[in-house]
């Protein structure tokens, strides 16, 4: 398991001091930051696999910083714990209705906080972990042994050790078979032979023998061969039949266990592909949650380049497979002309004084009409866009193939309150499309 990053944003340094040191226990990096503006700026430029919220904090407060984080389409996939002393249903509610995975107090016990961790996936349980000598330094995923990483087992089922105990278990079971098959086999053997004591008559003296005569000896003889082949017989019998019922228990027992086996990987699948959708869905909420484009910019420029790197990146880590379509919608701006062109109405005149309602590309789908030319070298030059395995396709629709997101009420009035919706109208749109789709 790679190394883990933690941001922790609190106005007290005593609380900032108090969580790092239990984070920094179970392998965190842990990066600091007093205000919602400070984490704000610090995610600009880094990211980080988990953030703690305080909510009380001077200027800017938990829950608007929260809300700020996942407006932006490159941190919205991070998970948010607020961490304050702030209590109730309401709040709770407010934190997972921005986007927040819910509340922890200042007071958090260590075990409280393993549990949270162990369920984003940034800790690992140590029930399924290797077991080391008592006097042997435990170590991170990051510390090498001749300069390779050492192997850490995986979270989930511990397959090996499951296996090992059906088995182990099959084993003893055929063995419990077999002591309680020969030991009727016994029980039988002696109930026999105190039947022919009481039928068989008791003789105080031998009595001699009389001669046997030559017919008298060879039907001895042929009744001891057919006594001997009988016992043998039963014995075979009862040794294949012994073999024969503890093998279809045991094949029962086995059966049933491979079931049971079969039953859990099955469930531990269906999990891991319903959590994988689950980040896929929300990664492509998030995207399209801040897709709209000014009027005056390209839909693919050098700000465009840098959201599509990140959310590339992104599927990488999540191992995602298929297609990325983006799709670039027109907008219907209240617009009027001049010498150079046209240009946004002023925001107080009247929609009816528009001189064009619509966009200047409302007849062009040609993709060279609406990205830069840093994007068109980004597209073909960028190693994630070519390379990662994930194909990307850019779509641009004319005016006749653009639908819009939000409809135009029929009381607007002047071109200010139109071309706000206008705007969220002229958008990008994206789709995540899996290998199965």
């Amino acid at each position: 398991m790679s190394i883990k990053h933690a941001l922790v944003v609190d106005d007290s340094k005593s609380a900032q001091f108090a969580l790092e040191k239990q984070l920094e226990l179970h392998g965190l990096v842990v990066e600091l930051a007093d205000s919602g503006e400070a984490a704000l700026e610090f995610l600009e430029h880094r990211i980080v696999d988990v953030i703690f919220m305080d909510h009380t904090m001077p200027g800017m407060d938990g829950l608007q910083a929260l809300a700020a984080i996942k407006r932006n389409p490159r941190t919205a996939m991070i998970p948010v714990m607020m961490y304050t002393t702030k209590e109730g249903e309401v709040y709770v509610g407010q934190a997972r209705a921005l986007g927040g995975i819910g509340v922890l107090p200042k007071e958090v016990h260590p075990q409280v906080l393993f549990d949270m961790l162990l369920k984003l996936g940034l800790v690992q349980d140590k029930r399924v972990s290797d077991s080391t000598e008592p006097d042997t330094p435990q170590r991170r995923a990051s510390d090498t042994d001749n300069g390779e990483a050492r192997e850490q087992p995986a979270n989930g089922i511990a397959l090996p050790a499951l296996v090992s105990r059906i088995l182990e278990d099959q084993t003893a079971l055929r063995v419990e078979f077999r002591k309680e098959r020969a030991g009727f086999a016994r029980d039988v053997a002696n109930e026999v032979i105190e039947a022919q004591r009481t039928v068989l008559p008791v003789y105080d003296t031998i009595p001699a023998p009389p001669a046997p005569s030559a017919p008298t000896i060879l039907i001895a003889v042929t009744a001891l061969f057919a006594g001997a082949a009988l016992i043998f017989a039963m014995l075979t019998w009862n040794a294949v039949h012994t073999n024969r019922t503890g093998t279809a228990a045991s094949d029962a027992a086995s059966q049933a266990q491979s079931n049971d086996l079969e039953v859990t990987l099955h469930t531990q699948e269906t999990r891991a592909k319903a959590r994988y959708l689950q980040s896929i869905d929300t990664l492509q909420w998030a995207m399209n949650q801040s897709a709209g484009i000014p009027f005056e910019e390209l839909p693919f420029d050098d700000t465009r380049a840098d959201q599509i790197r990140n959310l590339l990146e992104h599927l990488v880590a999540l191992g995602f497979h298929g297609r990325v379509r983006i799709e670039s919608h027109l907008g219907e701006f209240c617009l009027v002309g001049d010498d150079g062109g046209y240009r946004l109405a002023p925001p107080d005149l009247p929609v009816e004084s528009c001189s064009l309602v619509g966009h200047p590309l409302d007849n062009s789908s040609f993709l060279a009409d609406r990205q830069s030319v840093d994007f068109a070298d980004f597209f073909k030059s960028s190693p994630v866009v070519n390379h990662s395995g994930i194909v990307v396709e850019l779509i641009a629709h004319d005016r006749a193939h653009s639908m819009n997101q939000v409809a135009f009420p029929a009381d607007l009035s002047n071109a200010g309150e139109w071309n706000r919706i206008a705007e969220r109208n002229n958008r990008l749109e994206y789709s995540l499309i899996t290998g199965d789709g």
